[in-house]
């Protein structure tokens, strides 16, 4: 049986104020469980070389 999907997220406040506190909250406030693995950046790929998945 199929369900129905849930409605669209939506904010009691204005675009621009919960865009301001989405920018202003630092990543040490956030839980671990949200906080994203530091990785190292891949390294930058040849100029001489295609890429597959690129367009033409």
């Amino acid at each position: 049986m199929k369900e129905k999907p849930q409605p669209p997220l939506g904010l009691d406040m204005p675009f621009d104020e919960a865009l301001a506190r989405f920018i202003g909250t630092a990543p040490s406030e956030l839980p671990d469980s949200l906080q994203k693995e530091r990785r190292p950046k891949p390294p930058p790929k040849d100029a001489d070389e295609k890429d597959p998945e690129a367009p033409a």
